[in-house]
């Protein structure tokens, strides 16, 4: 360590001068800097310091090291930042001291469960939430979505797949939280939608819908007047360019159904997507 101190002592004029520091020294993996070279910013200056807190911060939930210790570095290297939680017991009480941008919960957890833990985040803030688990069954997708879930991969998954799918959640997340100067509120049959407050109410009584959902039911309204197909809501809701696991948006499209009752109908076109229309208020 000592020898480290002083060989960064004395050339830092001339790596700051020959462009290296921006090049190869922050090229280091954040784990190194954080954890073992504890002196870097010191020596460094404060741009990568400045850089690293304005990271956006990922809760990781997770008791399978073998799964989180990986999936940490690959999420680093993507430039976040990663707090590791190995305990269900212990995860909320981590959430709200560290209040993450993301988080990705496992199911299967000692003390509590993944649908648990679930809940009450969702009770407590509206952060986005990507449930990361090997069980895939169509009752367990529903539950975790009602329950305010924003997206699910099954295990195994792709890294690069969810890097992916983190910085859309995150941006989706940031757009549907933008505040609003007016409350703009647009009414479609029975069903009211004011998009100021991410509300639906149905002859006046609010729906509750999770953020994902509002912006899956405001753009299938926005476009009840054609086919929507399974595609363009991955791409211009999900915010995904390549089209992946499409049954999550299905998912998502029977929660709707069952909580807005026959005040919409939404049809499935085998194989494109689904039709929309709306009944007209009586």
């Amino acid at each position: 360590m000592i020898f480290c101190k002083k060989m960064y002592t004395f050339h830092i004029g001339k790596i700051k001068k020959s462009g290296i520091i921006n090049s190869f020294i922050f090229k280091l993996h954040p784990f190194l800097k954080r954890e073992i070279f504890p002196g870097f910013y010191l020596f460094f200056g404060y741009n990568e310091k400045n850089k690293f807190l304005t990271m956006e911060k990922i809760l990781l939930i997770e008791d399978d090291m073998g799964i989180a210790h990986p999936l940490s570095l690959y999420i680093e290297n993507a430039d976040y930042r990663v707090i590791h939680c190995n305990h269900g017991d212990r995860a909320i009480a981590l959430f709200q001291a560290e209040k993450p941008d993301l988080i990705i919960l496992d199911i299967n957890l000692p003390g509590k469960n993944g649908f648990e833990l679930c809940r009450e985040i969702r009770s407590l803030a509206e952060t986005p939430i990507i449930v990361l688990s090997a069980r895939n069954s169509e009752e367990d997708k529903l539950t975790l979505f009602k329950d305010g879930a924003d997206d699910y991969i099954p295990k195994p998954f792709s890294s690069p797949e969810l890097i992916a799918r983190i910085s859309a959640v995150i941006k989706r997340s940031k757009k549907t939280s933008k505040p609003k100067n007016e409350q703009i509120i647009n009414n479609f049959g029975t069903i009211s939608i004011n998009h100021d407050t991410f509300q639906v109410f149905v002859h006046g009584e609010e729906v509750s819908l999770t953020k994902t959902e509002f912006s899956i039911l405001d753009y299938l309204i926005q476009n009840s007047q054609k086919t929507i197909t399974r595609k363009s809501i991955m791409k211009d809701v999900m915010g995904y360019d390549n089209y992946i696991y499409d049954r999550t948006i299905d998912t998502h499209i029977k929660n709707i159904r069952k909580k807005l009752e026959d005040n919409i109908i939404i049809n499935t076109v085998r194989g494109i997507g689904y039709t929309v229309k709306i009944p007209t208020n009586s």
